[in-house]
């Protein structure tokens, strides 16, 4: 999805792919003087591919859209920092208090609290424009999508196969060498792979994890291997017993040799996560989780005093089609030896139903997913997942002192005040644990023999679109 995003939209802003800075994209400017207030202008003489023009209104109508409860977008959570966004949720109100047109380019946005890094947030697809057509026939614009970027619709989305998208002329920046992409969807990437060995695909952003090593020998160089900000973790039901209780987490965490389990089954692509964080996002320092190393005999003293394990089987919970069996089979495999619990995968949810029954707090055991962040903030990796009452603290976990010191850091005068702040916030989810981070991707994909000019976003994993050529 985030490859036909980036094909489709250009946004305000997009990110650097040496420093992660963002780097104004249709953002002419975004200021402010107190860090609350801000002023957005957009660049004069963009259109969306039905000639619409990107304006002010593009935005308001686009942010107003995805904050207003009734539209159900996931993204609708981004704006939350908005003055007004309780109101549009709740659907008390059909746009967010805090947007002001202030002409055709400029608008105004007002957040509840200040929050300096408002414009790295700013390239999270939440934040991209809408076009009038859109607003006026959503579903009409989910199967067509009318965007702003290098790339529009060719025809319409055929679900479960395939998006086919070709150059947009009128796109007033870089245009792409390519004439044409199109998006294969795989339900299992393994089948990804095999066509790619087939000649049949060009790209595979995400190699399953059991072929990497199989696939260093046969593609050679063909095979993309970047370090990637991904965390994949593990959550704990903390609204269930015995997940209430810290001591189990803990007990759990350490219980797990996160780098002996990288190297035996995905042969060490994976880094042992040691914080919430990956080194790579400014403000980050990976080692902050005590718990995040193997100390069995820790592991077996916190269980025991937490009373022990109260009997029956560990589960283990992870959506169909991820290829993540052999990874989730040791994890359990280590929790067994090391602590005497028996445990059983759970594996049997697509992931759009996995995470209905997450968000719906109807797990019954650990879960598995993969943090990818949104902008490159250390604030991205902390108050999404765990800020109280955000939608995807799937842990149901909630600490006042920690979103005090979230909020601290929004609104801290400078960088370095902000980052401390956020610093402190991760050492208590530190020791309060409600998930356990498993390891930091390192990224693997693979590129037939026709790609040429490669060149992949280290944070969104993207492939520049616009650069990328086929021989011949």
């Amino acid at each position: 999805m985030v490859l036909i995003l980036h094909a489709l939209y250009a946004g305000l802003v997009d990110y650097d792919p040496t420093t992660l800075a963002p780097v104004n994209v249709m953002a002419e400017s975004i200021t402010t003087t107190d860090q609350r207030t801000w002023t957005v202008t957009v660049k004069p003489g963009w259109t969306f591919d039905n000639g619409e023009p990107v304006d002010a209104d593009a935005y308001l109508r686009a942010w107003n859209f995805a904050a207003y409860g009734p539209n159900a977008q996931n993204g609708a959570h981004f704006l939350d920092r908005v003055q007004g966004y309780a109101d549009a949720q709740a659907g008390r109100a059909d746009h967010l208090s805090g947007l002001r047109r202030l002409d055709e380019r400029r608008f105004e946005v007002d957040l509840a609290a200040p929050f300096s890094a408002f414009p790295a947030m700013l390239g999270a697809p939440a934040f991209l424009p809408m076009a009038k057509a859109c607003a006026a026939d959503p579903k009409a614009c989910n199967e067509t999508p009318i965007g702003s970027g290098p790339f529009k619709m060719d025809g319409r989305w055929v679900h479960d196969q395939r998006v086919r998208v070709v150059r947009n002329d009128a796109y007033p920046g870089p245009k792409p060498v390519v004439n044409a992409v199109t998006f294969a969807i795989y339900a299992q990437m393994e089948t990804a792979y095999y066509d790619l060995l087939a000649g049949q695909v060009d790209f595979v952003k995400d190699m399953p994890a059991s072929k990497v090593d199989e696939a260093r020998g046969r593609l050679g160089r063909r095979l993309v291997e970047r370090d990637s900000p991904a965390l994949r973790y593990l959550g704990f039901p903390t609204y269930r017993k015995p997940f209430d209780d810290k001591r189990i987490r803990q007990a759990i965490s350490l219980a797990i040799d996160r780098q002996a389990i990288s190297d035996a089954v995905v042969g060490g692509r994976f880094t042992a996560a040691k914080g919430f964080a990956a080194a790579i996002v400014p403000g980050a320092a990976p080692d902050r989780c005590g718990y995040c190393r193997l100390d069995v005999d820790r592991a077996r003293r916190l269980l025991a005093d937490a009373g022990g394990w109260p009997g029956g089987k560990l589960q283990l919970w992870f959506p169909a089609g991820s290829g993540a069996e052999l990874l989730m089979q040791a994890v359990g495999d280590a929790i067994r030896k090391n602590l005497g619990i028996d445990y059983e995968l759970h594996n049997d949810l697509r992931s759009a139903r996995y995470l209905d029954v997450l968000q719906g707090k109807k797990v019954t055991g650990l879960w598995r997913l993969t943090w990818v962040p949104d902008y490159p903030l250390l604030e991205n990796y902390l108050k999404p997942i765990f800020g109280t009452g955000q939608s995807t603290n799937y842990a149901g976990w909630s600490n006042a002192e920690f979103d005090r010191l979230i909020a601290a850091g929004d609104s801290a005068p400078d960088q370095r005040e902000s980052a401390r702040n956020y610093g402190e916030a991760e050492q208590i989810l530190a020791e309060e644990l409600p998930v356990m981070p498993l390891w930091f991707d390192r990224a693997a994909m693979a590129v037939s023999d026709r790609v040429e000019n490669l060149t992949i976003h280290p944070l969104t994993r993207a492939i520049d679109l616009i650069a990328v050529r086929l021989k011949g």
